[in-house]
């Protein structure tokens, strides 16, 4: 099943990575919005729930949105993220974008994390809903903090960027830093063009020191779009 619920650093980039984060970096420092709590692990997922999956697996979107809708009303974090799936996608049900992403963020708000990060592709995308980079950056945050690589790399974009957070490579060096640990390729890369461009130390005095070389900025960065709907 595709979309329901259900790394290799060289030692010169980590002598990279160690850098970044050496370069005030500090995660703790690297909260745009307000911080979630996260929850205790999600409990096995009932006899119904895998009713309602074995429904989407044999392509019969609506039993499976009939079966889990309930579910979610009643506060299963899985069941809420798939009825929003279903909702974002139009399967089963009319396409809701709006009611899709208020299962999300109801999801997410309880600490399930790929439902932060669903919540913050729609923000960034506009899909469906009036794009919000503030709100994007926020669920990535929160995504974030609950250990997903995406979400860091994303983070990680909009801090270079500074688009929904205030501009701050620091910042921005610390989380692909902390994506690229993760296992995210991405970041590594990203920490690979970014370091070599930073400025080093100032010469004391322009006659007993060589003139500092800086590298040509770097282009910028993509977001990671991967992984919205996997398990």
């Amino acid at each position: 099943m595709a979309l329901v619920f259900r790394a290799r650093p060289a030692a010169y980039l980590l002598g990279m990575i160690a850098a970044a984060l050496l370069w005030g970096a500090a995660v703790a420092t690297a909260e745009p919005v307000q911080t979630l709590k996260q929850p205790a692990p999600l409990p096995p997922p009932s006899e119904r729930f895998l009713k309602g999956v074995e429904a989407y697996d044999s392509g019969d979107f609506k039993q499976a949105f009939d079966i889990w809708l309930p579910l979610a009303q009643g506060g299963d974090l899985a069941a809420m993220r798939n009825v929003a799936l279903l909702l974002r996608t139009g399967k089963g049900t009319d396409r809701d974008p709006a009611r899709a992403l208020w299962f999300y963020e109801e999801a997410g708000s309880k600490g399930f994390g790929l439902a932060q990060l669903n919540a913050a592709f729609m923000h960034l995308k506009g899909d469906g809903v009036p794009k919000n980079l503030e709100a994007a950056a926020f669920w990535f945050h929160a995504a974030a903090l609950s250990g997903s690589p995406i979400a860091q790399y994303n983070l990680a974009v909009m801090y270079e960027r500074g688009q929904g957070v205030e501009k701050d490579l620091p910042k921005a060096l610390g989380w692909y830093a902390l994506a690229s640990r993760s296992g995210s390729r991405p970041a590594l890369d990203r920490l690979a063009i970014l370091v070599p461009s930073l400025e080093g130390p100032k010469a004391p005095k322009p006659a007993d020191a060589a003139a500092q070389q800086v590298a040509p900025a770097p282009p910028a960065p993509d977001f990671e779009l991967r992984g919205t709907d996997s398990q």
